[in-house]
């Protein structure tokens, strides 16, 4: 908390809007089949389209401190990477690279919603090989915090363990 004056109140983007409901009966909300899915538009961009898409339309969806940026509810300005920023740097769905700068080799959470199948929700998510992939939010994953400085800021160091970035 010590930090946060040096943050900016950025928006961040879960996007949940449905690009396929896959078998639901928009009206009553049940499936009309045993295997009915609802797709979110993360998942279409990434799986169908693999157009990625920076522009969060629903203000709900638009995670910020003020509310008259976004929905107003978060306490701290801090998200999560979302798919589609994964995407922009590299990542793919189920095609393992472990060539951009976003591999870490660990498996770690991201903000975007994947899609729900009737009876589990799935969210998106990095693999230990690089891929995006759609993970039940049960699972055990880690995850990497973004956030955006203040315009104006200075820095020092190379980043490494032994010589850390400092902000001033």
């Amino acid at each position: 908390t010590s930090y946060t004056s040096y943050l900016e109140d950025t928006i961040y983007c879960n996007d949940r809007s449905i690009s396929e409901l896959g078998g639901w009966d928009p009206n009553g909300g049940r499936a009309t089949s045993t295997y009915a899915n609802l797709y979110f538009s993360p998942y279409n961009r990434a799986y169908r389209t693999r157009i990625p898409s920076l522009v969060c339309t629903n203000i709900n969806d638009t995670f910020t401190v003020s509310s008259t940026l976004g929905n107003g509810k978060l306490t701290y300005p801090v998200g999560l990477l979302t798919s589609d920023e994964v995407m922009l740097a590299g990542g793919e769905y189920l095609t393992a690279n472990s060539t951009y700068y976003l591999y870490n080799g660990r498996n770690y959470w991201l903000e975007s919603a994947n899609y729900w199948n009737n009876a589990y929700a799935y969210m998106f998510g990095v693999s230990s090989t690089g891929d995006l992939y759609g993970e039940l939010v049960d699972f055990m994953l880690g995850i990497r915090p973004v956030v955006s400085l203040k315009p104006g800021l200075t820095y020092s160091g190379s980043g490494t363990a032994t010589d850390p970035y400092v902000v001033s």
